[in-house]
């Protein structure tokens, strides 16, 4: 693929310069003229959704150029009458002004049903001589979401009004070049997700055969020729003679957090003591934060081999065990700090990540909102515990093992991540006109 062989100025900065015979336009004027062809979605009440009736999509529906199906909300006929609802339909280009990313679009399939939209979403119907495919490219290109976010407003959740979109300007070839455009990122993107989803099953199946090989080591043990007996557990079954089953409780202290569930952030510059916090999300990303001393957090500071458990939310159940930078730092409420004793509290951690614990803790929550893991019951947890050599031999032998799949996993991912950037890129630089792909056959 070759650049075109004369450019100029497009006069719009992410866009940059642009093949002479293309043109810039604003969103606003792409419309075919008629009455609904840029308008807002519908502002609808929680209250007026109903289980059946007219299908209602909202800004979570709007994925980074394709439909998402999820959300089973509808409308009665007498709500889309009573509050003159605007109808969308099949092959309508539909805008998020919501993010993430703001700005983003599909083109909505055939639902088999009736739809409207909610109102952070814009229906845009555009003229004849512009193809729907192209602006949907477009509208979910790199250099187009950057922009958008520049002029978004908005902390937690970022929108951009209908006016300040409409007046955003975009490039526009020729229709037949549109269609040419159009017709090869199908092509190429379809074969890039295709690389992407083959590459996330590995990466699931990676995933399962770790599982698969903690449950099997951490209740069977490494000799396959031991005498076995009757573990009494029914999802247990057998284990070796020689282990003991008893409660996580007998060989472990538990502490919920500092006791505050939101702490205040303070910033580097304080004068006062401060401390710094692990976080729930720092179970992903560590990067703690700080927070003003008080005498009580003595009793919730992070020790080495230390559990932290994610005690709710999005890592609920998830356990990590404490690392060296962790050591002296105090932790959140939502988390819950197991102190093992008497046995290798590696062993525990990887016990404690078996499919079985997970799916008993999934039990072990209180609370008719959102869950959190109670003490008592995971005080009661049954753990399977080996001779003492014998859990060093597996927390060897898994530390060993779940390394090298890890590290298949970290490359299987940061593939999935390049194949993402190249996909970007490949749209960024073919709808702004800087390759040239008259000329590539699509097959």
């Amino acid at each position: 693929m070759n650049p075109y062989s004369s450019y100029k100025e497009s006069g719009v900065k992410w866009i940059g310069k642009i093949p002479d015979d293309w043109t810039t336009n604003k969103i606003k004027y792409l419309t075919d003229g008629k009455k609904d062809s840029f308008i807002d979605g519908d502002w609808i009440e929680s209250t007026n959704i109903s289980e059946s009736g007219i299908r209602y999509i909202t800004t979570g529906n709007i994925g980074e150029g394709v439909y998402k199906e999820q959300g089973k909300g509808y409308i009665s006929e007498e709500t889309f009458v009573k509050l003159d609802c605007t109808e969308v339909f099949s092959g309508d280009l539909v805008i998020s002004r919501l993010s993430p990313p703001v700005g983003r679009s599909c083109i909505i399939p055939n639902l088999q049903t009736r739809i409207v939209t909610s109102v952070d979403n814009v229906i845009l119907r555009p003229k004849k001589d512009i193809e729907k495919s192209f602006l949907n490219f477009i509208f979910n290109s790199q250099g187009y979401y950057s922009h958008t976010d520049l002029i978004s407003r908005g902390t937690t959740l970022t929108r951009i009004s209908r006016t300040m979109l409409g007046n955003n300007k975009i490039v526009l070839p020729p229709l037949q070049e549109q269609q040419q455009i159009s017709n090869y990122l199908d092509h190429k993107t379809q074969h890039i997700d295709s690389l992407i989803e083959k590459t996330q099953q590995k990466i699931e199946l990676l995933k399962e055969q770790r599982t698969s090989l903690i449950n099997q080591v951490v209740t069977k043990g490494l000799n396959p020729d031991v005498e076995m007996k009757d573990s009494g557990v029914e999802w247990i079954g057998k284990i070796p003679r020689e282990w003991k089953k008893t409660k996580i409780g007998y060989y472990s202290d538990l502490v919920r957090g500092s006791g505050y569930q939101f702490l205040e952030q303070v910033d580097e510059s304080f004068e006062g003591r401060k401390e710094r916090v692990i976080r729930i999300s720092d179970f992903s990303e560590f990067d703690p934060m700080f927070c003003k001393y008080e005498e009580q957090f003595e009793n919730y500071r992070i020790r080495k081999n230390d559990i932290l458990i994610g005690g709710t939310g999005h890592y609920f159940g998830k356990s990590i065990i404490s690392s060296d930078d962790m050591f002296g730092m105090i932790h959140s409420y939502n988390i819950i700090r197991l102190v093992v004793k008497k046995i290798y509290p590696k062993y525990c951690f990887f016990y404690l990540n078996s499919q079985f614990i997970r799916e008993l803790m999934d039990l072990s929550v209180t609370g008719s909102g959102q869950p959190f893991l109670d003490f008592e019951r995971i005080n009661n947890l049954i753990i399977l515990i080996p001779p003492f050599k014998e859990q060093q031999q597996i927390v060897d032998y898994l530390d060993t093992e779940t390394t090298k799949i890890d590290s298949t996993i970290e490359k299987e991912t940061q593939r999935i991540d390049l194949l993402k950037e190249y996909r970007q890129s490949l749209i960024s630089n073919v709808v702004t006109g800087k390759v040239d792909i008259r000329d590539e056959v699509v097959v």
